[in-house]
């Protein structure tokens, strides 16, 4: 990065970026040079990755201040789900599909438990009671449901089975292409609806409401891809460090993908949702927030199963039943919440009430 691109940020901003930097090449060198692996190699790449996700949230704040709130959204969604794909991928690439399923469910529940639920907790706390658009929520909880009825219908159809536990029972990998293809379809219809209806994306904030260093697009466009780079590399470092750090602390991958991994990978959402919730942006807070877990469900997930496919490495998506049920009480109460267009910081203490309940589910689930 240019010594201009460090100077348009704060001085707290510097020393993030600085450490970020700093912490990717040792995790890198311990890779690659040093040869020093297993958990000291997991807890730097998770801290330059954590580093480097809020890098993004910055990129991508600003570019959603160029561009305006629907591209802003959407912008932050996509990106801020860029560290999380990317780990998944590399996952799936080493055969880790029990890590990748686990991460698509919990980045999933965090992105609508933990980071909405933090949003309103702190934006309620600071402003009162927060009002938003409605019928906005109410077309993002439609979704909602559509993602669970993608989860749901593949796990059903697989308990029907004459042998549920088995991965290759007929139909089962082409029931899950077949839903994936729809699932896409219909999350690129929901995509081009919102931009052929602006009025109906974010109530009508303004670009200027958001924030982000004062890079030009051209910049926030290059350290956003300077970023993705980074992110790539050590993501497969940290993908080849999750076994070892398993059985030092005794935890299951289930466990890893589901919590740690989303933790780690949803540090922009966290950043970008709340700050702006606590501006009173709440609209856009939660476009951040849904929107995430929507993009995940109706996208990233379908797109791993079709690369499951061409890597030879086929991932269904039959989930596990604490998994379905995760999914679907997420759904229903963030639904129950957003859809009569006003929150308070109590609806969002409760979000994260259920999120705390999930994880202690899923580290008890062995």
């Amino acid at each position: 990065m240019s010594l201009p691109v460090l100077r348009e940020l704060t001085p707290l901003g510097r020393i993030v970026v600085f450490a970020t930097l700093a912490v990717s090449v040792l995790g890198i060198a311990m890779e690659y040079v040093l040869g020093i692996h297993g958990t000291p190699l997991f807890f730097v790449s998770a801290a330059a990755i954590l580093g480097l996700a809020y890098v993004v949230g910055l990129s991508t704040e600003r570019l959603g201040a160029i561009t305006g709130p629907q591209v802003g959204g959407i912008l932050n969604a996509t990106f801020g789900n860029i560290a999380e794909l990317i780990i998944a991928f590399f996952a799936l690439q080493a055969g880790l599909i029990q890590v990748v399923k686990a991460s698509i469910t919990g980045s999933i529940i965090g992105n609508l438990l933990l980071v909405l639920g933090a949003s309103l907790l702190l934006g309620g706390l600071r402003n009162g009671t927060q009002k938003f658009n409605a019928r906005i929520a109410g077309l993002d909880a439609t979704l909602l449901f559509l993602a669970v009825i993608g989860l749901v219908i593949p796990a059903t159809f697989a308990s029907s089975a004459p042998n549920p536990t088995d991965p290759g029972s007929p139909g089962r990998l082409e029931e899950s292409i077949v839903i994936s293809v729809v699932l896409m379809v219909l999350y690129i219809g929901a995509i081009f609806y919102r931009f052929r209806h602006p009025a109906d994306v974010l109530g009508g904030e303004h670009a200027e409401d958001h924030g982000g260093p004062p890079w030009g697009a051209r910049t926030a466009i290059g350290v956003l891809l300077a970023t993705a780079v980074l992110l790539a590399v050590l993501s497969e470092i940290l993908v080849g460090a999750i076994d070892p750090f398993v059985e030092a602390f005794g935890l299951t991958p289930f466990f890893v993908g589901v919590i740690l991994i989303p933790t780690i990978g949803n540090l922009a959402e966290h950043l970008v949702a709340v700050q702006l919730a606590m501006k009173n942006k709440v609209d856009f807070a939660m476009a951040v927030a849904t929107g995430s877990s929507l993009q995940v469900a109706l996208f990233v997930a379908p797109v791993l199963v079709l690369l499951g496919v061409v890597l030879n490495r086929p991932m269904d998506l039959v989930f596990a039943p604490l998994e379905v049920a995760a999914v679907g009480v997420a759904g229903i109460i963030t639904a129950l919440i957003s859809l009569d267009g006003e929150s308070n910081w109590l609806e969002g203490a409760l979000l994260m009430g259920v999120y705390i309940i999930l994880g202690v589910s899923f580290f008890f689930l062995r």
